[in-house]
């Protein structure tokens, strides 16, 4: 495996419901090839197990688990979650977790935003960072995120489309910006992806969704192509390609403290 290079925040390596370990064999390898680290997010109870034996297989690969996602009307007990993060090695933040409002408010929210709340007293309690979800839900994220001292941990919002001024509400609260694909290419964003502090960015793929433009056609996305996200983002911000690699890189080992294993 060649060295940290860069770190896809933000991954999803399982599907929900199908647990497809060969292919995602396959996309870890691909990415270590390219020096690429993983945060792989298991938002569900059915794939922690498997999410964290392939931690446990491919040194370029750490974990996020939640107990549940915005898109899940699920509850699962909070005990095993708290195991698994004091546990775990491999475990490095709580997520992902959040609100999505982008058709429309659900009508479960009050449901949901229990959910978010009782995440971050799980992440004071184990003292690890957020991953959070913001699906057009910023005001209501930000205020829950205040209300409920997530500060404490920090953390990283992702999917985040709301303006400046909202990103730099979060980042007092102690949380850094995570950019995709869609940033790299998608107008009304541009002013935000110049806005956010380099010391506060960190990139991230989403895969298997959400992939950079000129993979829109193949066969999805993985991890390897965060090193695309890499140079959009920094085109969009006008800066080195190498200069942002390092920056992100440098910014998501501080917030996973991955210096530390």
């Amino acid at each position: 495996m060649v060295g940290i290079r860069y770190i896809d925040a933000h991954a999803h390596l399982l599907g929900r419901d199908r647990e497809d370990i060969k292919e995602a064999q396959l996309r870890i390898e691909r990415a270590a090839e390219l020096g690429v680290t993983i945060i792989a997010i298991a938002q569900v109870p059915r794939i922690w197990e498997a999410t964290l034996k392939l931690a446990e297989e491919h040194d370029n690969v750490f974990v996020a688990l939640a107990a549940a996602h915005p898109d899940d009307s699920m509850t699962e007990t909070f005990e095993r979650l708290v195991t698994l993060c004091r546990d775990e090695p491999r475990v490095v933040g709580i997520g992902e977790i959040g609100l999505d409002y982008r058709q429309g408010k659900p009508s479960d929210i009050a449901k949901r935003k229990d959910q978010l709340r009782e995440h971050i007293q799980i992440a004071r309690e184990v003292n690890l960072p957020l991953v959070i979800h913001d699906g057009k839900a910023t005001n209501d994220v930000l205020k829950i995120l205040d209300e409920e001292a997530a500060s404490d941990v920090g953390g990283m919002i992702h999917f985040f489309t709301g303006t400046p001024k909202q990103s730099q509400r979060a980042i007092e609260l102690g949380f850094f910006i995570s950019f995709g694909g869609p940033h790299t290419y998608a107008k009304p964003l541009a002013e935000l992806v110049r806005s956010v502090p380099l010391d506060r960015i960190l990139v991230e793929t989403d895969s298997p969704m959400l992939a950079p433009p000129k993979h829109h056609k193949d066969e999805g996305n993985e991890p390897a192509l965060v090193v695309d996200v890499v140079k959009g983002i920094a085109e969009v911000r006008g800066m080195d390609p190498e200069e942002l690699r390092e920056a992100t890189t440098a910014n998501a080992i501080r917030l996973f403290r991955l210096d530390e294993d």
